[in-house]
């Protein structure tokens, strides 16, 4: 089993130090990276794809939660704190697990037992023809076949999916984890933003220089896209 890829953030050097410490001794962990504060945290972010994350929820004047929205659906949360008030919501903003400080080393070893037994987060798994999604607590699982999806576009820090036969669904998980989970044979990137499946592309047209519209086979939404993605289109056609 691969070692699990952590982002470690903190903004006490000793408790930092001592999780690492900690960390060191499991062959399931090998830190990544180490932060400080939210900044710096962001920083990482943009350099590293972490699959875990140990959070601090004190960071100077800043409060740990506002890095999750940040995260990729593909990393799990472990918040480290010193104050259990914050427990409910951690979890309810879908956390794997809470620390309270000073962390024993059989609680941090229970939690990474737990880690690895887990399975993966299910939108995050891709099989032979199509992946698993992550839906919501009434629906469980779905498995979501690669013919089904027509394009994604990245919002921000999250991404709109586009699925053959239902309104777009909104995940957190960046742009470029689609592009590697997907078939690069039948998804090509247009721009930094939107990914299509061109084997399900009918017709383009073109509305202004800067706007053009993408129509799929069996699909009355057409997509927008700009004049960079247009480009790219065309280059990609031309092959």
């Amino acid at each position: 089993m691969h070692p699990l890829h952590a982002l470690l953030i903190d903004d006490e050097p000793s408790a930092l130090q001592h999780l690492e410490a900690m960390l060191g001794a499991s062959p399931s962990v090998r830190v990544q990276a180490r932060a400080r504060s939210l900044n710096q945290a962001i920083q990482a972010l943009r350099a590293h794809t972490p699959d875990l994350v140990f959070l601090d929820l004190r960071l100077g004047a800043d409060h740990g939660s506002a890095l999750l929205p940040l995260l990729p659906a593909s990393c799990a949360v472990v918040i480290t704190t010193a104050y259990s008030d914050f427990a409910v919501s951690a979890f309810d903003a879908g956390v794997r697990d809470y620390l309270l400080k000073p962390i024993r080393p059989e609680r941090l070893a229970r939690c990474l037992e737990r880690l690895q037994k887990s399975p993966a987060l299910p939108h995050n798994t891709s099989s032979e023809g199509g992946f698993w999604l992550e839906a919501s607590l009434a629906h469980g699982k779905e498995f979501v076949a690669f013919d089904q999806v027509l394009w994604v576009v990245g919002m921000r820090v999250q991404t709109h999916l586009q699925l053959q036969d239902r309104d777009p669904i909104v995940l957190r998980r960046p742009i470029r984890e689609w592009e590697a989970l997907l078939p690069a044979d039948s998804f090509q990137r247009l721009d930094r933003s939107t990914i299509i499946q061109s084997r399900r592309l009918q017709s383009f047209e073109r509305v202004s220089r800067s706007l053009h519209l993408l129509h799929f086979h069996g699909f009355e939404q057409p997509l927008a896209i700009g004049a960079t993605a247009y480009r790219r289109l065309r280059e990609l056609l031309a092959e």
